[in-house]
């Protein structure tokens, strides 16, 4: 009886660490991104420096959006949303050929903002854009 419990235990243990392994990749991807996400929203957001935000993005982006287009856009969004306050995690997304990973952001003017990131195979940050999300209200207050 207690050959068969054990066996039972370590066919579970087992099974268990296929498990693990075959999730892995996927783990250390999406631990990677969010590193580099971290990192890329405090260089751009908190201490508004978008030149070497842009500089943390992958080569690709880096053809498309030159130190004019990211600045400029970086003083729209200060403009536009005011001060960046908070960030949280909502989702990752594995796709064939990119990763998507969103933020709700708070800023001083606008309490949500959805933030996606876009993610090459490689791990190397090639997009991101904001959107406010407006809140509707009630119209039955009114």
């Amino acid at each position: 009886m207690k050959k068969k419990i054990m066996a039972l235990c370590l066919g579970a243990m087992l099974s268990c660490s296929a498990v693990a392994m075959a999730v892995t990749p996927d783990a250390q991807a999406l631990s990677n991104e969010q590193e580099k996400a971290a990192a890329w929203m405090d260089v751009m957001l908190v201490k508004n420096k978008p030149v070497d935000a842009l500089k943390m993005m992958g080569s690709e982006a880096q053809k498309e959006i030159d130190a004019a287009k990211i600045t400029s856009t970086a003083q729209k969004m200060a403009n536009d949303l005011g001060k960046y306050k908070g960030a949280q995690f909502v989702a990752w997304t594995r796709f064939d050929q990119a990763d998507q990973m969103v933020y709700f952001m708070t800023f001083e003017k606008e309490p949500v903002v959805r933030c996606v990131l876009i993610f090459d195979k490689q791990g190397n940050l090639q997009n991101f854009g904001m959107n406010p999300i407006k809140q509707q209200e009630n119209k039955a207050k009114k």
